[in-house]
């Protein structure tokens, strides 16, 4: 009796969240671990720490279960439950299987797109899974994991002689990371069934190559999936899918079954590229989250990607590490994550800066003006080593990123369409438009807000906005346009255009030019506009179709009952007065 007086004393004199602290939840949840100084993070990376890092008030999130909620406090760190973040752990089954995509069905919307687009899309077997190239294998749960090739997108119209730059968007390198996916599959559908109706995807479509994989880690993906068949959304697993990060690679040794988000078999191909792999930021322990694997590029998903890489982008980088790539680097790169709405650029795995920071930081704070995500170093998240960015920097020269979208791994499939493909839509896009030079672009405005204004005459005013106010803010001094023939073409007619006001002497222009309809045909034709700051960076193009022409009598007939309309009143006028 005495002992529960006690207990009962002690209780009622904590507050109602410290009393909370003393009962750890049941199964798994997300806890803040605190640290004191950036070496205390390399000792972190045996648990499931998110990509999240509050750099303020110094923790970072972790997912765990009582045991380790137990032996994180026994070691010494101050540990908080989350509570907001451990509700966005369980995904319904319903959801999951309902609308986002498995392996299977993301393959075969590809597929599906490839059929009926053949003139700009090509499915691209670039490799193997893991478990394909041994021949299969066996889940410690006894199931037989399905094997899958490694498949890219390549988007471009075969009928527009190249080179042309690239445009390399990658996603679910971790498997867990579901919504990725399903952001790139966006992107292709927007630049396939825009073409021909979205005069930007056309163009992009037309003159420059587009490569997506939307599953780089296809044998984790699915093993994600099966945590939601039976028996494993029933008692005592935990009714959701299993939270693998890492491929299906077993040699390790690691035996914990099913997959804990803290401890599961398996390599984390984002900390296996060839780039300075195991320089820090990974583990050497087969079960943790961020190991290695046991050489460089040893993993199939991994070495039959940089191959892919090095095959469409070209080599722009010297060997040494101070080494900048020029300002002519063609080519951009990117792979989704999530998550902690990140913009990242290179190093990862040092503080010091990438040779090219102010080039790359100059295009990531640009990809945050679009979807409102916090930009800065790799290495300021936390620090790693054999990441995909690094490796498409540091081994091509080539501007590289990842983006780490939204605010949990598997959130309600409605915010993909509703908040994370909105929010990067434009980023990538913007990405893709300054793929030809993407060093150089980035520091020139931005066309904007591309419209014809009708005439009842055989001239067509073409207007638009050409801005720099996010682009080193630089005032405005030229902008022209390009009918069908881009400005790299030899064969390109340059027009220019003027300022509305007279002069070129804002950041923000309003510009348009006339156009004679007699030079237009009555066939789908493209007009491209850009502009120039006065630093004489030139800014990336946008497109607008060409308005349809009416026909010459319809013009004369127009003109006729403007002119009728106008007498009308004029006599109106004059017999009212």
């Amino acid at each position: 009796m005495r002992n529960i007086l006690v207990i009962f004393f002690m209780l009622a004199s904590l507050s109602v969240s410290e009393a909370k602290e003393l009962f750890a939840p049941a199964g798994i949840f997300v806890v803040r671990i605190y640290y004191e100084t950036p070496s205390d993070i390399q000792k972190l990376f045996a648990y499931d720490i998110h990509e999240y890092n509050n750099r303020k008030e110094r923790y970072f999130l972790a997912t765990v279960n009582e045991e380790l909620y137990q032996q994180l406090k026994d070691e010494g760190w101050k540990v908080k439950i989350d509570n907001q973040s451990t509700k966005k752990l369980s995904v319904s089954k319903t959801i999951f299987f309902g609308e986002y995509r498995t392996v299977e069905e993301l393959y075969a919307d590809m597929a599906t797109m490839n059929f009926a687009y053949p003139n700009i899309t090509e499915i691209v077997d670039y490799g193997e899974g893991y478990c394909k190239t041994i021949g299969g294998c066996t889940t410690l749960g006894g199931e037989t994991q399905a094997t899958y090739n490694l498949q890219a997108i390549k988007i471009t119209n075969k009928e527009i002689s190249g080179p042309k730059p690239v445009f390399f968007l990658m996603a679910g390198i971790h498997s867990r990371e579901i919504t990725t996916p399903e952001i790139a599959m966006r992107m292709i559908d927007w630049l396939v069934n825009g073409y021909g109706t979205n005069a930007d995807a056309t163009w992009l479509v037309d003159w420059h190559e587009t490569w997506i994989v939307p599953t780089v880690n296809p044998e984790g993906h699915w093993l994600v999936e099966l945590g939601m068949q039976p028996p494993y959304y029933d008692p005592p697993y935990y009714d959701s899918p299993f939270y693998q990060r890492k491929n299906a690679n077993q040699n390790g040794g690691c035996t914990t079954w099913p997959p804990k988000s803290w401890s599961q078999y398996g390599v984390d191909l984002n900390r296996n590229h060839s780039f300075l792999w195991n320089t820090g930021g990974s583990s050497h322990s087969p079960c943790d989250q961020t190991y290695h694997g046991i050489s460089a590029a040893s993993e199939p998903e991994v070495e039959k990607l940089q191959q892919l890489v090095k095959s469409i982008i070209p080599d722009q980088r010297g060997s040494l590490i101070t080494d900048a790539a020029p300002n002519t680097t063609t080519g951009i790169f990117i792979t989704l994550h999530s998550y902690s709405e990140l913009v990242l650029w290179p190093w990862a795995n040092t503080y010091s800066q990438a040779p090219n920071n102010d080039g790359l930081q100059a295009i990531g704070e640009k990809f945050t003006k679009y979807n409102n995500y916090t930009p800065q170093q790799s290495s300021d998240l936390y620090p790693s080593s054999g990441g995909s960015a690094d490796w498409a920097y540091g081994e091509l020269g080539v501007p590289a990123f990842t983006f780490e979208l939204g605010d949990s791994f598997m959130p309600p499939y409605e915010e993909v369409g509703s908040t994370q493909w909105p929010e990067n839509k434009f980023a990538l896009i913007y990405a893709n438009k300054i793929a030809r030079l993407p060093y150089k672009l980035v520091n020139g405005p931005d066309a904007m807000n591309i419209e014809f204004i009708p005439s009842i005459s055989n001239i067509v005013t073409l207007s638009a906005v050409i801005d720099d106010s996010e682009n080193g803010g630089q005032i405005i001094s030229e902008a022209e346009f390009y009918i069908d023939v881009p400005y790299w073409r030899s064969n390109a007619v340059v027009n220019s255009m003027v300022a509305n006001d007279g002069n070129f002497d804002s950041i923000n222009e309003t510009v348009n030019a006339e156009i004679d309809i007699d030079i237009l045909t009555n066939s789908l034709q493209l007009v491209f506009v850009r502009g120039k700051d006065a630093d004489g960076n030139w800014g990336p193009m946008s497109a607008i179709f060409t308005p349809e022409i009416p026909e010459p009598f319809i013009i004369t007939l127009l003109g006729y009952l403007i002119i009728f309309a106008g007498r009308t009143r004029y006599f109106k006028q004059k017999i009212l007065s």
